[in-house]
């Protein structure tokens, strides 16, 4: 799951065919095997997709049926997760968030969300992020794509009935504070640049060039777009994507002491830029390399 904003539409919506993807001959699949010898594989994943996604590269499923253990970075089934993210989604009792953005910009966004039959009353008590998440799920739902054919879910289905073990990145409360993070001027500027495309139209050419650069493994594209609308020095950035990349490569080095192999699925945009999950494992003294479909 990763999972937000503006990085909702770079990750959620990353989603193509994968005879596409495959025809490219790139993947968004690294292998990185550490000093000692051990080799994960860390596939970036799209939490929304359909049925055109699957089946998946031979290369991916080859790589994770020969590991031992799949890490996440949480497990999306889990019940506590959905609750801890609501539980922080709303705004104190008797506020309400028009009075906290200007009268045009409501009316913008009300006018978007009620396309999406959203309506204004049951935004008014939410957070700005949770009305920004709502929105672009909206519009994933809206171009005929599902949170239940997502990737994470396929491979964590696979690797149950292969019988590998499932290990968790990052805590519940961890993502929760991360999908909140940012002061709320930010959230509301991210909240914004979202009505903003889906009232221009610009989303669908927007997402179409994100889902090409997937498809073609195309990393140094995918870090460009995801920080088209995402500003490096903004702590929204900081918080979603940097921080969290530390804490996942982090814990795959760690876990990764055991020696044994493992198959990495986390949200595509933790991969990519010289903050990405593979550049700081390199770091770490990892041989990292970007798989194809010929690997």
């Amino acid at each position: 799951m990763a999972s937000i904003q503006k990085f909702f539409l770079a990750v959620l919506l990353l989603v193509g065919s994968a005879s596409a993807l495959a025809a490219e001959g790139r993947l968004s699949l690294w292998e990185a095997r550490s000093p000692q010898g051990a080799t994960v594989y860390l596939f970036g994943s799209v939490h929304v997709c359909n049925a055109s996604c699957f089946p998946l590269p031979q290369a991916v499923l080859k790589r994770l049926d020969s590991s031992r253990k799949l890490m996440v970075e949480i497990d999306p089934q889990r019940a506590d997760a959905q609750q801890k993210l609501l539980a922080v989604a709303m705004l104190p009792a008797g506020q309400k968030l028009s009075s906290r953005m200007g009268a045009t910009q409501w009316r913008a966004l009300t006018d978007a969300s009620g396309k999406m039959g959203l309506p204004a009353e049951m935004l008014e008590t939410m957070r700005p992020w949770m009305v920004d998440m709502m929105l672009s799920l909206g519009a994933a739902q809206q171009m005929g794509y599902d949170v239940a054919q997502g990737i994470d879910l396929n491979l964590m289905q696979r690797a149950k009935e292969r019988g590998l073990g499932l290990e968790e990145l990052e805590t519940v409360d961890a993502q929760v504070a991360a999908v909140s993070g940012g002061s709320e001027q930010e959230q509301i500027q991210a909240l914004n640049r979202s009505v903003e495309q889906l009232r221009d139209g610009r989303m669908g050419g927007y997402l179409n060039d994100m889902i090409r650069a997937w498809q073609t493994g195309d990393s140094a594209g995918l870090d460009r777009l995801v920080h088209e609308t995402m500003p490096e020095r903004d702590t929204l950035t900081k918080v979603l994507i940097d921080q969290r990349n530390q804490v996942m490569a982090s814990g795959i080095a760690q876990k990764m002491a055991d020696g044994q192999p493992r198959f990495v699925v986390v949200g595509v945009a933790h991969l990519v830029g010289t903050g990405g999950v593979p550049e700081l494992l390199r770091k770490r003294g990892y041989q990292v390399r970007q798989l194809g479909t010929a690997d």
